[in-house]
């Protein structure tokens, strides 16, 4: 190969490398950058699917527990909704859910049309390391055959409640059944505002509990020296 022709690749592997950087979107702010790690799959934004997966949790928290912020309940209730077709994502998308989607929209390789890319690097690390054995060998099952789909990889979650201990799973759940579905909604017509999380008011008419006061015992210099021999 000629040193003409050598550069002109070099360039234009360079060019190419540069066009789907561009084509990547940012995440501006990270919500919780502090918080436990989950996933370790060497994709070059673990760090976004971490975030993916705690604003995914934080979403159904305030939609299906928000008084008392039961995470596993907040799980059941969004898997036994997604399963009957009601999950009502236009009422539980945060604007910060948005800006984590299209981040995660933007990775190519993670997403097969508007459907999670079962059969990506990212995916394959994920359900590799699931640590439900029935769960992983339902989705290879499924897999292997050509079969493999969120509707049926719902059903088998209902009994169960692994995704509470392994963030694994709960990334995928996050990917499958909650992500992915949102390349479905428009969100010129969403008004994400209404879903942001409330704080808590403050109840100014509630007396804060006093703690009771230690009374120092006075001293008692008036001693009865009756029967004391003091010569």
């Amino acid at each position: 190969m000629s040193t003409r022709i050598l550069k002109i690749s070099l360039l234009l592997i360079i060019a190419f490398n540069l066009s789907c950087n561009t084509n990547e979107a940012k995440l501006e702010q990270f919500k919780y950058a502090d918080q436990k790690e989950t996933i370790t799959c060497n994709t070059g934004y673990d760090a976004i699917l971490k975030e993916a997966l705690y604003t995914f949790e934080s979403d159904i928290i305030n939609k299906y527990d928000p008084k008392q912020k039961n995470k596993l309940r907040a799980y059941r209730a969004y898997i036994s909704n997604y399963i009957s077709n009601r999950t009502a994502l236009q009422e539980t998308v945060s604007p910060h859910t948005k800006a984590v989607f299209d981040v995660l929209k933007s990775k190519k390789t993670l997403w097969n049309g508007k459907q999670l890319n079962y059969s990506s690097p990212e995916v394959t690390c994920i359900i590799d390391n699931l640590n439900d054995k029935n769960l992983k060998q339902t989705i290879q099952s499924l897999l292997s055959v050509n079969s493999m789909s969120s509707d049926l990889f719902a059903a088998p979650l209902r009994s169960s409640t692994a995704y509470s201990r392994d963030a694994y799973l709960a990334t995928f759940v996050a990917l499958d059944l909650y992500y992915s579905k949102l390349h479905d909604i428009d969100f010129s017509k969403v008004d994400l505002t209404a879903n942001t999380p409330k704080p808590e008011p403050i109840d100014f008419n509630k007396t804060p509990a006093k703690t009771p006061l230690k009374v120092k015992e006075p001293i008692n210099n008036n001693i009865d020296h009756t029967g004391h021999n003091h010569n």
